[in-house]
């Protein structure tokens, strides 16, 4: 009997002694689960602070970097600013100064003295799309325009100038300085017989227009041989030239003194600034011209502002009688 007692508390003994190695275990595993998460943390709190170095290095940086540029700034004078034309001609033109520049524009003389109204011409250049075509219809008023010849960019200016019973066609001549050409453009240098060819297509395709006019132009309305070319091939197509005087130099005025055709030069540009305010006071130095020698000559561009404004600018307008070129 004293022997089984024996043996039981053995047991008891060594059944609580693996109890706790148990729990040592499980403790243990517990604690390197534990520092292994802790040590992570630590890991990953030093990355965070290292990012936060850094980024706050590449701040600093900028932050210097800043202060040198607004430093530079103050250093350089400021550039005045500059509103350049938007018009292909009124570019042309200011190209054209660049290279032959005038001290004094010279004095509008009186020319006629009359008691009927003074005469105001208003030619819309660059016309080559319907929706420019459905403004211009919606002015009522004498607005001449000015197409384009048909290329494929613009194939239906000819079939859009039998809208209208008086309009002109605009040339594309050569500029001392333009870097979107159109196609077919009189070029300095063509022969007679090339200038002559495109002159008289230009009639066959436009057969009701009595007047041109020159878009850019300013190196070869300056030519006096190209002008010269020009004028005789108009002459033996019935046509006559309106100087969109996109050079001061050109040559139309000397021309036309040796070959006689019907011609007329550009008073004012309506539009060089898509501002309703600017095209008032252009329409209204227009106006003055024509006062003071009978008519004048403006010409726009069939920027949206440009038709609505000349729409809405009766109180001007009714100072002169609005007339078609052909009507000079």
């Amino acid at each position: 009997m004293k022997k089984t007692k024996k043996t039981t508390r053995k047991k008891k003994k060594t059944s609580s002694s693996s109890k706790y190695k148990y729990l040592i275990i499980i403790l243990s595993t517990l604690i390197l689960i534990l520092s292994g998460t802790l040590i992570t943390l630590l890991l990953q709190n030093k990355k965070i602070e290292t990012r936060i170095t850094k980024q706050e290095s590449t701040i600093k940086n900028l932050q210097s970097k800043i202060t040198n540029l607004e430093k530079e700034l103050k250093k350089k004078p400021k550039k005045e600013i500059v509103i350049m034309p938007v018009s292909s001609e009124a570019r042309d033109y200011e190209e054209a100064l660049k290279k032959h520049p005038i001290k004094k524009e010279e004095p509008i003389k009186k020319t006629i003295t009359t008691k009927n109204s003074p005469k105001l011409v208003i030619i819309i250049d660059d016309v080559a799309f319907k929706h420019q075509v459905n403004l211009i219809k919606q002015i009522p008023y004498k607005i001449t325009p000015s197409f384009f010849p048909p290329t494929t960019r613009h194939p239906n200016t000819q079939k859009y100038s039998k809208l209208f019973t008086h309009y002109m066609v605009h040339v594309p001549m050569e500029a001392i300085n333009f870097n979107k050409p159109e196609k077919n453009t009189l070029m300095v240098g063509d022969s007679f017989e090339s200038i002559y060819k495109k002159i008289h297509h230009i009639k066959q395709i436009f057969p009701n227009a009595k007047f041109i006019n020159n878009h850019t132009g300013s190196k070869f309305t300056s030519d006096y041989n190209s002008m010269y070319y020009l004028f005789m091939a108009l002459k033996k197509n019935n046509l006559g030239f309106v100087d969109s005087k996109t050079t001061p130099k050109s040559k139309a005025s000397k021309v036309e003194k040796s070959i006689k055709i019907p011609f007329y030069s550009r008073n004012i540009f309506l539009d060089n600034i898509e501002d309703p305010n600017y095209i008032r006071n252009q329409l209204i130095k227009a106006i003055k011209i024509a006062k003071k020698r009978g008519f004048a000559i403006a010409i726009g561009h069939p920027h949206k502002i440009t038709l609505i404004t000349l729409k809405n600018s009766k109180d001007l307008l009714n100072q002169v009688k609005v007339v078609y070129i052909d009507e000079l």
